[in-house]
């Protein structure tokens, strides 16, 4: 459903892309460049990319914010706020980040449940290179 896809791309709270990995993104920020351990670099889409909350949609839905050119926005996540019926949720978890938790725990939980069909049945192995 569009609520399910809305809560799911909530997810992306957390964690960063690399450029090396994903094509998108730079290799560092100043919110990614000073993270834990081994943790460093990349793009994220939030100032605190290891905080599970509702910035992820704050950030895509607050007309006063600007988007910060530090943080990751693709186009799948511009298309949270262009599409009205996925807009619609977006706000809903801006707004309400207990909602979002709730929401996301359910979605979530079906979605590993369901499972998911692999072809090949053995997967697929990428052979990345850390610039």
């Amino acid at each position: 459903t569009d609520q399910e896809l809305v809560v799911l791309m909530g997810a992306h709270t957390l964690g960063r892309a690399r450029p090396w990995r994903s094509g998108e993104g730079a290799a560092s920020t100043s919110y990614t460049r000073d993270g834990p351990g081994r943790c460093k670099g990349g793009t994220s889409w939030t100032k605190e990319w290891l905080k599970f909350d509702n910035s992820y949609f704050k950030n895509l839905v607050d007309p006063q914010n600007p988007a910060d050119p530090q943080l990751l926005r693709l186009s799948t996540d511009a298309a949270l706020v262009e599409d009205p019926s996925l807009r619609e949720w977006a706000e809903r978890y801006a707004e309400d980040q207990e909602l979002f938790f709730t929401d996301y725990a359910r979605t979530h939980r079906k979605m590993s449940e369901l499972g998911a069909k692999f072809e090949p049945e053995q997967g697929v192995e990428l052979d990345f290179e850390e610039e």
